[in-house]
């Protein structure tokens, strides 16, 4: 039980894949007397592609950082001095912790950019594997949308033959009663036909809604960890706790615990910390200085802090596509040299 709670472990990427074998096995062999060339070959594509995007974002490295990677991970994104701070240290990885990172208790490692462990690919999303994940998600919405449109479309043909003025929406004068006994007739007809159309249009509207709210956090520029980190920031806002201060465009900073970022076109413009006491923070003994200048004010609200790392939405999206996406940069100005990205 604690493996299967706290390690990684394959049992719910094989419930996945038995999922859409079986619905697949029983769906398609009875609707592909009914479906013509084009609709033949649209399926054999939307069936391929979860499968495509599940290899990969299962096989693809989701930004695990290493020594070998440290120096590059580091060099990805800025500190933004309100979630991520410079000179953090992971006591697991023994690595400073670079900007977006954070570690994974089942995957034993920080990982870059990290978004939430996946149990469908068993895995991290991260900074490596992102893109892949929200093809899955796409190809999957689409699968399902798909097969439940067609096996509807099938199943209403097919009762529309046996009772003369049925339609998919009740007509004036057409019991309800007698509306489900045409739909039950139908899927008895052939069960492995119904129940999988059935399956199909009802897990598609949650597939689509992980989707779109996967998206809203591109959209908001935003990760799942780091939408979390907020939402606990507006806590300690509202109960007083949270402090900020302006910062320097041109200030010091120690490049050995925070790297230059030059492909991020921001920088930073105010430090906020959250203290356990509702006091001001102050820098004790051991300590390394904070960031910014002048005196600590508190924020009661989000609105009052800026995202640093929300681009608008096309910019958002293309950091997730391209890899080293430079915001109209020259690649060939990046000061760093990347691992492969799958």
């Amino acid at each position: 039980m604690n493996r299967m709670l706290y390690d990684r472990h394959p049992t719910v990427v094989i419930f996945f894949l038995a999922m859409l074998v079986g619905g697949e096995y029983l769906f398609l062999p009875a609707a592909w007397p009914s479906m013509g060339w084009f609709t033949k070959l649209t399926a054999l594509v939307a069936v391929a592609l979860p499968y495509t995007f599940l290899y990969l974002a299962y096989y693809s490295d989701p930004g695990f950082v290493t020594p070998e990677t440290h120096a590059y991970y580091m060099s990805l994104y800025p500190y933004d001095h309100a979630l991520f701070h410079p000179g953090r240290y992971c006591e697991t990885c023994r690595l400073l912790k670079p900007a977006r990172s954070k570690h994974c208790s089942i995957c034993k490692r920080c990982v870059a950019k990290a978004d939430h462990h996946c149990v469908f690919i068993n895995l991290c999303v991260g900074y490596g594997n992102h893109h892949w994940f929200l093809a899955l998600l796409l190809s999957t919405a689409t699968l399902t949308a798909y097969g439940g449109l067609l096996g509807l479309s099938i199943l209403s043909g097919v009762v529309r033959a046996r009772f003369p003025g049925w339609s998919v929406w009740p007509p004036p004068g057409y019991g309800f009663n007698r509306y489900l006994v045409a739909w039950s007739w139908a899927v008895q007809r052939d069960v492995g036909l119904g129940a999988t159309t059935l399956l199909a249009a009802l897990t598609s509207p949650l597939v689509w809604a992980l989707l779109f709210y996967t998206l809203y956090h591109v959209y908001c520029g935003t990760t799942t960890n780091e939408s979390l980190k907020w939402s606990e920031m507006a806590e300690d806002m509202a109960d007083g706790y949270a402090f900020t201060r302006p910062m320097r465009r041109d200030r010091e900073r120690d490049f050995g615990t925070e790297p230059s970022c030059s492909r991020w076109p921001v920088e930073p413009a105010m430090a906020v910390v959250a203290t356990s006491d509702g006091q001001p923070p102050v820098v004790r003994e051991g300590m390394p200085p904070l960031a910014g200048e002048g005196d600590w004010q508190r924020v009661w609200k989000l609105k009052n802090v800026e995202n640093m790392y929300d681009l608008g939405f096309r910019d958002n999206l293309a950091d997730i596509f391209v890899q080293e996406y430079a915001f109209g940069k020259l690649r060939e100005e990046l000061p760093f040299k990347s691992p492969r990205r799958n």
